[in-house]
């Protein structure tokens, strides 16, 4: 996987990022793998969300959620930093997203004001 983290490289896989669950999860083992950089990851990973075509964003949102989901047992690092993006990406797709891409979207957004850490 490598031991340094590079924001560029992070930028590159993200513009490969689809919305299948190996692309997913793959992507989400390597940001979790530099889970001390979350920061940088999180901040790289909303500029790129609002770079994105809104056709992409939903697959960023999954990738959140599996970040989420996978690093709570190591730490909250990711749990700070996204909670400080995910609202605005959420409504973003809530507002501008076709059918599909908004009800998955409301639904995470729903679960992330239950409890951020238990979404799916």
């Amino acid at each position: 996987m490598g031991s340094t983290f590079n924001p560029q490289i992070l930028v590159e896989k993200l513009g490969k990022l689809n919305g299948s669950q190996a692309s997913i999860e793959t992507l989400s083992h390597w940001c979790i793998f530099h889970m001390n950089k979350a920061k940088q990851v999180v901040e790289t990973w909303a500029r790129q969300f609002h770079s994105s075509p809104r056709e992409k964003r939903l697959a960023f949102l999954y990738l959140a959620n599996d970040i989420l989901q996978n690093s709570r047992r190591k730490g909250s690092e990711f749990v700070g930093e996204f909670w400080k993006v995910l609202p605005d990406a959420l409504r973003d797709v809530i507002a501008n997203g076709d059918e599909f891409a908004r009800n998955a979207a409301l639904r995470l957004e729903l679960c992330c004001k239950l409890d951020v850490t238990k979404c799916s």
